[in-house]
């Protein structure tokens, strides 16, 4: 006995006829294979939608988590802000402004003050008197280091063996040949009582000086003195030998007793 013929054998790959076996899963996806190769059907539902949509977010999520442990150990470095990539178009950027000047204070104007200027050393002032000098002669030195003294009397021979230089090297000589006289280092100029002075001043009115010596024993000078302007209150300038300045108040000139006191201020 025979079974009926029920048709070529399927090839390789080819489902029998009749319902396929997917029939009753609407939701899956069905491959069909011929001779033509592969072909596939996916059904389109709300559920494989939702099921595409996840897939898709798992694979950006571990795309991401990627690329955020590649940063981390090295492997991408991410480009700072303002560089550009290579091949990237290129904007043309207008030159950074330059900073505003800031204007610099200007020294403060010194103050006038009635300090004498360093250039001027400040005043030494002594007061003193001579008196009339019997024998030799009184030299006084106004500009004497300390350890040279002020004032010291010496014989006539040791005068007369003094060289010039060393005799006008004291600023006051005072002696008694052949009247009692007071002899001036250096020419000096006399400044009437009230007058004002400085160093200046004082300095100014020495280079026009005409007055070397004066009497002061006796009455009988007074009238040659007060014609020269030395009187009680007034003032003789002079330079010393070392270029320093010096003022010869008169203080009194007590006229037959023989002295004159005198205040000094050197500069």
């Amino acid at each position: 006995m025979t079974a009926p013929d029920s048709g070529h054998p399927p090839h390789d790959g080819e489902q029998p006829d009749g319902p396929h076996p997917a029939a009753g899963h609407p939701d899956r996806v069905t491959f069909h294979a011929g001779r033509e190769g592969i072909s596939w059907e996916a059904p389109d539902t709300p559920a494989d939608r939702r099921a595409m949509l996840l897939s898709l977010a798992i694979i950006g999520t571990v795309a991401t988590i990627a690329v955020l442990a590649m940063n981390a150990a090295g492997i991408i470095t991410a480009l700072p802000i303002g560089i550009k990539s290579p091949g990237a178009v290129s904007t043309p950027h207008a030159p950074p402004s330059p900073p505003a000047s800031t204007p610099v204070p200007s020294p403060p104007l010194p103050s006038p003050s009635a300090e004498p200027s360093p250039s001027v050393p400040a005043p030494r002032t002594v007061s003193f008197q001579i008196d009339v000098v019997s024998t030799g002669y009184e030299l006084i030195d106004l500009d004497a280091p300390n350890d040279k003294p002020l004032s010291a009397l010496v014989s006539d021979e040791d005068w007369n063996a003094m060289s010039e230089a060393d005799q006008k090297s004291y600023e006051l000589v005072a002696h008694d040949h052949p009247a009692p006289t007071l002899v001036l280092g250096n020419l000096a100029a006399v400044l009437a009582p009230g007058t004002g002075v400085t160093e200046a001043t004082c300095r100014e009115a020495a280079r026009a000086g005409t007055i070397k010596s004066f009497r002061y024993a006796t009455a009988a000078e007074r009238p040659a003195n007060d014609a020269k302007g030395i009187r009680a209150g007034a003032t003789l300038c002079l330079t010393s030998s070392q270029g320093a300045v010096i003022a010869l108040r008169i203080a009194d000139i007590p006229y037959d007793l023989g002295l004159v006191k005198l205040d000094v201020t050197i500069w």
